[in-house]
C-alpha cells in the first residue's frame, strides 16, 4: 500500500513538472515569436538564454552542495555543473559581444572556447549516467542509433566542409579556425547524442527516470548547434528565432530535470541512508 501510494505521487509530481515545463517553455519562447521582428531581437535573445542556462546552472551547484563530488553520482553531476557554468560563461561572452559591442552574431569568438570547453564536464556526465542507465539498451538500438547519427553526421560534415573552403585561387588563411571550430561542435555534439538518444530510448523502466530531463535537453543543444554552426560558415543572417527557442527549450528542461533530480533522487538516498 505504502509503495502504491509513493508511486502515485510521484505519478502526480511527474505531471505537475510536465506542466510546469511546458508553461515555462511557451512563456520564454511565447515572448522570442513575439519580438522576432524586431530589429533589437538579438538583445532579447541573448538575455533569455543567459537567464535560462543560468537557472540551469544555479539548480547544478545547488546539487553540488547537497551531494558533493564523491561517488558515480557525485563526480558525474560535479562534471554536469562544470560544463554549465562553462556554457553560462559562454552565453555571457556572446551576449557582451552582440549586445554592448554591438557585434552580431560574433564567430568564431572567446565564447566558443568556453562552449568547447564544457563538453569535457558534459561528456563525464552523460557516459557515468550511461554506465548506469544504460544497462538495458538492446544491441540493435546501439547500432541503429550510431548507424543513423553517425551516416547524419558524415554527410552533414561534408556539407559543411564544401561551403566552408574558400573560393578556386584563394588561400586557406583565414578559413581554418572557423572550419576547425565549425567541424568540432558537431563531432562533440554526435559524441554525446548518442548515449543521451540511447538513455531516453531506455528510461522507461524506472519510475523516477521515465522523464529524461537532461539527456533530452542535450539533444535539442545538439540539433540547436548543427543548425548554428551551418548557418554561421554559409553567412546566413536571415531569422535564427528557431534556434534561439531550442536552446530555450533545451536550458529549461535541463533546469526540470535538475529540480527533479533534488525533488526525488537526492531526498530518496538520503532516506535509504536514514533507514
Amino acid at each position: 500500500m505504502e509503495k502504491q501510494s509513493t508511486e502515485l505521487n510521484i505519478a502526480v509530481e511527474k505531471r505537475k513538472y510536465v506542466v510546469g515545463l511546458i508553461l515555462a517553455v511557451a512563456a520564454v519562447n511565447g515572448f522570442v515569436s513575439l519580438i522576432m521582428g524586431s530589429d533589437t531581437n538579438y538583445v532579447y535573445f541573448d538575455i533569455l538564454r543567459i537567464v535560462t542556462i543560468a537557472s540551469a546552472t544555479v539548480l547544478s551547484i545547488v546539487v553540488f552542495g547537497k551531494q558533493g563530488s564523491k561517488g558515480l553520482f557525485g563526480r558525474a553531476y560535479t562534471g554536469l555543473a562544470v560544463g554549465l557554468a562553462m556554457w553560462l560563461i559562454a552565453e555571457s561572452v556572446w551576449g557582451y559581444y552582440e549586445v554592448v559591442l554591438g557585434e552580431e552574431t560574433p564567430f568564431p569568438s572567446i565564447a566558443d572556447v568556453f562552449w568547447l570547453g564544457a563538453y569535457g564536464g558534459l561528456l563525464y556526465y552523460v557516459s557515468s549516467m550511461y554506465k548506469f542507465f544504460g544497462k538495458g539498451v538492446k544491441k540493435y538500438q546501439l547500432a541503429a542509433v550510431v548507424g543513423i547519427i553517425g551516416g547524419f553526421a558524415f554527410f552533414y560534415l561534408q556539407s559543411l566542409i564544401s561551403v566552408s573552403l574558400p573560393p578556386d585561387g584563394e588561400s586557406m588563411d583565414g578559413y581554418i579556425i572557423p572550419l576547425a571550430i565549425s567541424v568540432a561542435y558537431p563531432v562533440l555534439d554526435v559524441i554525446l547524442m548518442v548515449p543521451a538518444i540511447l538513455i531516453v530510448l531506455n528510461s522507461g523502466k524506472g519510475h523516477l527516470t521515465s522523464i529524461p530531463w537532461a539527456f533530452v535537453s542535450f539533444i535539442l543543444v545538439a540539433i540547436a548547434d548543427i543548425l548554428l554552426g551551418y548557418s554561421a560558415v554559409t553567412g546566413f543572417q536571415n531569422d535564427v528565432t528557431i534556434i534561439t527557442m531550442m536552446y530555450n527549450a533545451s536550458y529549461l528542461c535541463m533546469a526540470a530535470g535538475l529540480l527533479w533530480y533534488l525533488r526525488f533522487f537526492i531526498s530518496e538516498r538520503k532516506q535509504v541512508f536514514k533507514s
